[in-house]
């Protein structure tokens, strides 16, 4: 009995995951994977009937195909055996491969990278279930937000014109981690108001951004904790360590080990407001605030870079930890990102989401905020 698309959870679709990448599409007929094998009845249209092996690597391909392109696609590819003439491949050579998309030592790519493929890999095998299942009106794995439309996300980065504060505003989506956004000049970073990073193992913005920008052996120790190194800079300059700064405060550091990807500076906006009970709160206007700012201090520093910085890409600020709802930030943010551009029309606005789930949603809002067509 194929089990529905709500009971396989992302922890299970995750676990399965890591048996394929151990051992190949050429081991699927040998494995059990009850959660992959109801995602591929839903993703298929099937019934209850058997599960081929190829209905599974289908699966795959496909969930492979939505992840954006670049290092995090290709890398999945050689994780899994699916990119061309690697099927067959053990599993320690396409991890060496699979590590060579990110510049990275296997072992490196071992503690870290292949984690975040074979997670984004889970996600977007979920999202493909929730365009696939009848009116769907919960994610599975535990997650809380709300399911847009069944309508598939497109492949790779899309820009959208929309209409705000008066003015036609161009933004380029992303489902993909903010660490894997290449080619823009500016990343920002959600931070708390001590502006203290999350610590390089979470899989919070913050603590994905430290530990990419970090100077890191070939085993994957960290040599130069480069961003809290200079966050901490930045607050015996201009505030005082271990005391909070305003809430919508930016600190700018230098990008670090991400300069390899087209990276210039990571901003780090301070949203996040720590409650004692150990959880964070936030408000709309907090990240207006914050968003205006970091406009701010990047017209400020625009002209001191050769050439000049015109571009930069924004998370969902406050909409993880800090509890706002992923529709209550874009609009919080947008208010911001439109007054910025009616004045300053020059900069190439981008968004990062790492969740397909929360960007269908963000997609969606998009869309609702296209501009009117004359007549």
């Amino acid at each position: 009995m194929v089990l529905s698309p709500t009971a396989a959870t992302l922890p299970e679709i995750v676990a399965e995951l890591g048996m394929v990448r151990a051992h190949g599409l050429v081991g699927l007929r040998k494995l059990e994977l009850p959660a992959l094998h109801a995602a591929s009845a839903v993703h298929s249209g099937g019934d209850d009937g058997e599960i081929l092996p190829a209905s599974v690597e289908a699966l795959l391909r496909d969930a492979v195909e939505t992840l954006g392109g670049g290092a995090l696609q290709i890398a999945a590819q050689y994780t899994f055996g699916l990119a061309h003439g690697a099927r067959e491949w053990a599993a320690q050579d396409r991890r060496r491969r699979a590590a060579d998309a990110f510049r990275v030592g296997t072992e490196r790519f071992r503690k870290h990278h292949e984690k975040v493929v074979i997670e984004e890999t889970a996600e977007a095998v979920l999202a493909l279930c929730l365009t696939r299942a009848p009116a769907p009106d919960a994610i599975s794995a535990g997650h809380t937000a709300s399911v847009a439309s069944a309508r598939p996300l497109p492949l790779g980065p899309v820009s959208l014109p929309v209409a705000v504060a008066g003015t036609t505003a161009h933004i380029t989506l992303h489902t993909t981690p903010i660490e894997f956004v290449t080619g823009v000049d500016i990343l920002v970073s959600s931070e708390n108001t001590y502006l203290e990073m999350s610590r390089t193992y979470r899989s919070t913005t913050s603590g994905a951004l430290r530990r990419a920008a970090a100077r890191q052996s070939e085993a994957g120790g960290i040599l130069d904790d480069v961003l809290a190194r200079e966050l901490h800079d930045w607050l015996v300059r201009f505030g005082c360590p271990g005391l909070p700064v305003a809430p919508g405060t930016v600190a700018a550091t230098s990008a670090g080990e991400l300069t390899s990807q087209g990276v210039r500076r990571i901003y780090h906006a301070a949203v996040a407001l720590p409650r004692t009970d150990g959880g964070y709160d936030t408000t709309p206007a907090v990240v207006t605030k914050a968003v205006r700012q970091i406009f701010e201090e990047a017209a400020a520093e625009r002209n001191g870079f050769d050439p000049p910085l015109r571009s930069l890409c924004l998370p969902l600020l406050g909409a993880g930890r800090a509890g706002l709802e992923p529709v209550a930030s874009l609009g919080a943010m947008l208010t911001a990102i439109g007054s910025a551009l009616a004045e300053q029309p020059f900069w190439d606005v981008h968004m990062a989401i790492r969740r397909p789930d929360v960007a269908r949603v963000v997609l969606d809002a998009l869309t609702d905020h296209r501009p009117a067509v004359a007549g």
